[in-house]
């Protein structure tokens, strides 16, 4: 797999160092940016998959705007960020791990540090294969085994509730896609009769979902303890409206002290 490496620094001199360090990876070329404006712009126009960055350039566009702008993104947010930087207070370091750069460096590195601690970090945030994996590559394509590479990008993840849901909903889905294939099939009095025990079957599905939810409501709310004749809810605002007794009623609310009688 070919990785496009992004280096932003307004020095082309550090530019070069870094490349001469990483020049030992492989399958990787590289990309160059002297400020912010125009590493956002190659970024929207090209393939990233790393990006080392400077603080501190020129222009309106600053290294931490870079970073906030990319990690704000659904499309780039993935793109790890590698900073590279002369600024070394805690403050400037905490926020920019804050804001989602995967590692931070401070410059300059001794010689011997570039060449070995940048190509670690950089490897790791690539996720590089290791030994192990290349062999079972190389092993696999020997086998003749299909080899394809990832088509696809995490851009956010969800909640196991709504995991769940989307979930459901997709089985329910194709559970009602087969059961029109076999009512497509069925002659006229068998179709009746599946559609009749369907919707007798759907309606107490959904009566006994009705009143569970008003029993939870009336154990959580205590609404036994209100007298009235009729309990109703306002779907558009929330608010539970009950209405007044009548004389007629308060027989009936005798007879039936917990009132459930009367929920809708």
């Amino acid at each position: 797999m070919a990785y496009q490496i992004l280096l932003v620094d307004d020095v082309l001199l550090n530019r070069k160092v870094v490349k001469v360090a990483l020049s030992g990876l492989p399958d990787v070329t590289f990309l160059e940016a002297a400020d912010g404006v125009n590493a956002l712009k190659v970024i929207h126009s090209e393939t990233i998959n790393l990006a080392i960055l400077d603080l501190i350039m020129p222009g309106e566009v600053a290294g931490f705007d870079v970073l906030r702008e990319i990690k704000a993104s659904v499309l780039y947010k993935h793109i790890p960020i590698i900073v590279y930087s002369a600024v070394s207070d805690t403050a400037s370091i905490k926020q920019a791990l804050e804001l989602g750069a995967y590692d931070y460096l401070i410059k300059p590195l001794k010689p011997q540090e570039l060449q070995t601690i940048l190509p670690e970090k950089v490897k790791d945030a690539l996720q590089f294969p290791s030994k192990k994996d290349e062999q079972q590559l190389a092993e696999k394509e020997s086998y003749g085994q299909a080899v394809r590479e990832p088509d696809q990008l995490v851009i956010g993840v969800v909640t196991e509730e709504e995991v769940a849901a989307i979930k459901y909903l997709t089985d329910r889905k194709a559970e009602l896609k087969l059961k029109l294939k076999r009512l497509i099939d069925m002659d006229k009095e068998e179709l009746y009769c599946t559609l009749y025990d369907m919707i007798i079957q759907e309606m107490g599905e959904v009566s006994t979902a009705c009143e569970q939810w008003w029993d939870e409501k009336y154990d959580k709310y205590q609404w036994a303890n209100i007298v009235g004749d009729e309990i109703e809810l306002d779907y558009d605002n929330g608010q539970v409206l009950v209405k007044k007794m009548t004389k007629e009623s308060k027989k009936h609310h005798d007879d039936d002290p917990e009132g459930k009688s009367a929920k809708i």
